[in-house]
């Protein structure tokens, strides 16, 4: 069992927002009144969100189709740029030999509204896990380019005149077919809110350490990343307050890959995340969904929910192989 899962070959990003929006009105309202409540109780306003001409039209549409404000959707789009380092912290990342994981730590409420997009393009296809009304987060395209994200914070984030994460974290699936070619979209873009993203293809792997500052690009064998710098920003300093950021990197850096992801190590808040019922409502986490890419074989797993107890499985894709009959992970995890 998994995230549901939609699929587009719409030929224009008008109408596969409007397909989208039709299909997932209910989903997309739930992550509206969730961000709502999020922004109310940190005490954040989303003010007047910029997005590119072809995020807004695809927006527009998806607003229209599932009649909800499209101010709303765009604020649920820019969450990471309107709470500007309040609200949860989130994820752990790894990538190495050919893979590329991601627990994705976020408000338990959201797991209602997440969901499964596979776009087909006439020049290809990206699949992507993200909330119901985002146009993209975690994910992989059929050149075998995966993308992460992991959320930081620094003394310069603010404002709302970059371009939203999420939206960004789009534009490098559909369009970048290379490690390189990702480092230079996300290297060259502003933004107003902190956070790394790891772009990995079999053999390649870089992680992009984003800022309002500019971009520290991290490369080497691994991609393994928390929540927390691990280059100092270009402008201002690394503000995360997160206990377990730096035992959580220990981990993802040292176990093999799915012992890391379901690792209990400082629980609850481990890479496996558990909710701590102790925080408030606005700062409450676990570990939503968990996914793991075979970058080279185009294989895309998801664990709905904490992998300790929810299996991973893998979604079909366009030019990927069939599912595996038995252990659906196993081969995977092993090559």
């Amino acid at each position: 069992m998994t995230f549901v899962v939609h699929r587009s070959d719409e030929p224009t990003a008008r109408e596969r927002g409007a397909a989208f929006g039709r299909a997932h009105a209910p989903a997309i309202r739930h992550s509206i009144a969730v961000y709502d409540r999020m922004f109310a109780e940190t005490g954040v306003s989303a003010g007047d969100i910029r997005v590119p001409d072809w995020a807004h039209e695809e927006l527009s549409a998806m607003a229209s189709a599932a009649d909800v404000p499209l101010a709303s959707l765009l604020a649920v789009n820019a969450r990471t740029e309107v709470l500007a380092g309040k609200g949860p912290t989130e994820c752990s990342v790894v990538g190495a030999g050919g893979l590329l994981a991601q627990n994705w730590d976020w408000h338990p409420a959201l797991s209602e509204s997440t969901l499964i997009w596979i776009v087909e393009t006439g020049s290809g296809w990206y699949v992507t896990l993200c909330e119901a009304g985002t146009l993209a987060k975690i994910g992989l395209n059929d050149a075998g380019l995966g993308v992460c994200l992991n959320l930081l914070r620094s003394s310069e984030d603010g404002g709302h005149d970059g371009t939203p994460i999420h939206i960004l974290l789009r534009q490098v699936l559909a369009t970048c077919r290379t490690v390189d070619q990702a480092i230079g979209v996300l290297a060259s873009t502003k933004v107003t809110a902190s956070s790394a993203v790891t772009v990995a293809q079999p053999g390649d792997v870089a992680t992009v350490e984003l800022s309002p500052g500019g971009a520290n690009v991290i490369r080497g064998s691994i991609g393994a990343h928390t929540n927390h710098f691990l280059e100092p920003p270009k402008r201002g300093t690394d503000t995360m307050e997160s206990v377990s950021t730096v035992p959580r990197l220990g981990v993802v850096r040292s176990a093999p890959l799915l012992d890391a992801l379901r690792s209990h190590a400082g629980h609850p808040n481990g890479v496996c995340r558990h909710l701590d019922e102790s925080l408030p409502w606005a700062e409450q986490v676990v570990t939503v969904a968990s996914v793991v890419m075979n970058l080279a074989a185009l294989r895309f797993h998801v664990a709905s929910g904490q992998p300790c107890t929810h299996e991973h499985v893998q979604i079909e894709l366009p030019t990927s192989p069939p599912p595996i009959a038995s252990g659906p992970l196993a081969s995977t995890a092993a090559r």
